[in-house]
């Protein structure tokens, strides 16, 4: 598989996690659209033809209750790909998310979301 693919594969893996505030606020994500996704090292494993992975993720904030999962569920689930000889997966605290970092397609949604949910308040208020 070239490195391309396995980038490809790697993120696919990391997107099918789902972000539980993405969830909470009724427009599931998983942690590439969340843009939780930080760097991705993928270098050759020594003695075979499979990839040691690096990941790097990022948590909304500082605090976040669910980062320790998040970084279990990635590993587990890089390493269950054949390709992978090994998968570090570590948490940036430090790192400053803000929504700017969510996919565009992903803010589109939300934003969409959030102005029927806001029509249909609205409604009911009314």
């Amino acid at each position: 598989m070239q490195e391309s693919e396995l980038r490809d594969l790697i993120a696919r893996t990391l997107e099918g996690i789902l972000d539980p505030c993405s969830m909470a606020a009724g427009a599931p994500a998983g942690l590439v659209s969340m843009g939780l996704v930080g760097p991705v090292d993928v270098t050759p494993a020594l003695g075979s033809n499979k990839a040691d992975v690096r990941v790097t993720l990022f948590v909304t904030e500082p605090g976040c209750m669910v980062s320790a999962l998040f970084q279990i569920t990635a590993k587990e689930k890089l390493e269950k790909i054949e390709e992978i000889a090994s998968a570090d997966v570590r948490v940036d605290h430090g790192h400053l998310w803000d929504p700017s970092q969510m996919t565009k397609e992903y803010r589109e949604r939300l934003g969409k979301y959030r102005s029927c949910q806001t029509r249909h308040m609205q409604k009911a208020n009314a």
